[in-house]
Formats: structure tokens, sequence, C-alpha cells
């Protein structure tokens, strides 16, 4: 009888042991899956924290926000002491203050060249010389107004008025986007011919900037306020909280040199 309880003891026991060992390995092995875990960006750590700064991205093409491109609100891409001003033109018999349009050619990726194609917000289009559009000033009677930019030469009298977007030769773009405007991304960059299905970078005039993944291309809204302002918000999206304000580039998603 004895020998018998010794055995069952002896069992029991054998059995605690490999249940308690069990237990140590699962622990063991729920503290290296977590310490491994790539760490969720926006909810562990702050998208600014391992953001990689601007000009560490490889060359990419642009299409830049026109008024944004002039409105300078803060340092980044201009300095207070380089930011945009307006130089005063002879236009339809008065003076008026204008922008070189060289603020916002100086954002693209290459320089002017060929003919651009450019498009009036009645959907109406035209060729203009680069050398013609270089010479060009941006006419903007108030950033908040709604109104759509005009675009003047006065060396050689050629004119755009109503503004909406231009496609260089390069197949870079310039867009305008006045107060309530409202355009979705993807259609953004389906409008200067590139593909809508790929993932891009959206960048702000300080160079704060996010990388958009296609599904949210296709919600996200480019949109003028009120204010003037031009800004990006995209749903859900975890990085940044979905919002990025000023945008003054979208680019395709690029790697770090």
């Amino acid at each position: 009888m004895k020998k018998l309880l010794l055995a069952i003891f002896i069992l029991m026991l054998s059995l605690s042991l490999f249940a308690a060992c069990g237990q140590i390995e699962e622990a063991a092995e729920e503290a290296a899956a977590e310490e491994s875990a790539e760490p969720v960006i926006g909810v562990d750590v702050m998208y600014k924290d391992v953001m990689v700064p601007y000009d560490e991205l490889a060359p990419a093409d642009h299409i830049v926000v026109l008024q944004n491109a002039v409105n300078f609100n803060r340092e980044g891409f201009y300095t207070e002491e380089t930011k945009p001003v307006t130089e005063n033109i002879s236009y339809q018999g008065a003076e008026v203050a204008a922008y070189p349009i060289s603020y916002v050619t100086g954002l693209l990726s290459h320089e002017c060249q060929g003919d651009l194609t450019v498009y009036k917000k009645d959907g109406s289009s035209l060729t203009v010389p680069a050398a013609d559009f270089n010479g060009m000033y941006v006419i903007i009677d108030d950033f908040a107004s709604g109104n759509p930019p005009t675009l003047f030469n006065p060396e050689s009298g050629t004119e755009v008025a109503d503004f909406f977007y231009a496609v260089t030769a390069e197949g870079e773009g310039i867009i305008s986007v006045v107060s309530n405007d409202v355009f979705i991304f993807k259609d953004v960059v389906a409008m200067m011919g590139w593909d809508d299905s790929a993932s891009y970078t959206v960048c702000a005039t300080d160079k704060f900037h996010i990388p958009v993944e296609p599904d949210y291309m296709a919600i996200g809204e480019l949109r003028g306020s009120l204010s003037g302002a031009i800004n990006g918000s995209f749903g859900d999206m975890t990085i940044a909280s979905g919002k990025i304000n000023d945008v003054v580039i979208i680019q395709p998603l690029q790697e770090a040199e």
C-alpha cells in the first residue's frame, strides 16, 4: 500500500513539474514575441521620431500645390529671409502685386523645358512654351477668396485666367487649390497622368511628410479651407492621425538614399 501511495505521489509530482515547465516555456515564448514585435507607428512610437528627413529621400517627380508654394506660413522649403514676396507688374492697365512663378517651378524636380499643357477651370487647355511660362507671374487677389489665380507674362502678354493645373514636358505637375475646393488625392495624381494605384509621399511646407498607401490615396482629400490653407486628410490612417496641413508637394513614395 505504501509503495502504491509513493508511486502515485511521484507520478503527481512529475505531472506538476511537467506542467510548470510548459508554463515557463510558454511565458518565455510570449515575452520573446513581444520583444521582437515591430512597434506600431502612431501607437507605440510617434511618427515624427522615426520619420526620415525630407532632404534624405531619393529624388522623385513632384506635383506642386501652387497656393501653398507662395503663401509662406512656416519655415521649411523657404525661410523668413527667402520666403516668397510679390513684385509689382503692369496688368490690364493697372499696377498689381504678383508672385514670380519661379517660387512654384523652383519646387519641381526638373527645370521647365519644352512645352507645358495648361488647363483652366472650365476644362479648356492650351500649350505654353516653357520660356513663356517661366516668365509668368501668379496674380492672387486673396488666398481665402475662392477665386482661381491668373497667370500672366508681362513681357509676352500671355495670360491664363482661371488657372487649374499644368503638366510639364517632364511629366511633373502644378495644381491650384482654392478655398472650398475638395479633391481626392487619387484623382489629383491621375490628372497628371501618374499611376493612381501607387503609394505616394505627401509633404507639407515645413518638410514634414507622410507615406500614403493606395487605399488611403483613394479616400484622402486635398482640401482648400476657408482661411486659404490647403490641407490633406486620410480618414482613419494611423500615421499623423491621418492629417497633414499646408500640403505643398506630392511625389511617388521613395526610400531614403
